[in-house]
């Protein structure tokens, strides 16, 4: 059902559904294989003001699901324990903070593809807060 396009060597697409599917200021995950790691991944789309964007779906602090998440403009909170990312790139919105994977979306005549491999790279790293002695 869905088609693999070949923009170049470099670059992979999927069809991973129509843009219709996901309103302005909303968002839905879906599966694909990220093809860096090999490996079937879960990502969320957002639909901010008619762009698409694509980042992973899980939160790099528990594995929320983002794209069950609170958007604000392009930023989305995660709905488990309030860590925020940039839905344009998957960095935190903050100096120092963790970011997710975050993936090129295209639109061709009305049909949304992804690209396989991530554009951003997400970074842990949080480090839990440990009690000092005196």
């Amino acid at each position: 059902m869905y088609k693999l396009v070949q923009s170049n060597k470099d670059n992979f697409y999927k069809c991973v559904g129509s843009s219709s599917e996901i309103p302005r200021g909303k968002s839905k995950s879906i599966s694909i294989t990220d093809m860096k790691i090999k490996k079937n991944i879960t990502i969320a789309i957002f639909n901010i003001s008619g762009r698409f964007y694509a980042i992973s779906d899980s939160c790099m602090h528990e594995g929320g699901p983002l794209s069950e998440g609170f958007l604000n403009e392009d930023i989305v909170t995660c709905p488990w324990h309030g860590w925020k990312y940039s839905v344009k790139n998957g960095k935190s919105p903050h100096k120092g903070g963790d970011s997710v994977n975050s993936y090129k979306v295209k639109v061709v005549d009305g049909k949304l593809y992804v690209n396989l491999f991530p554009s951003n790279i997400g970074k842990k790293v949080y480090k839990p807060h440990t009690a000092t002695q005196s």
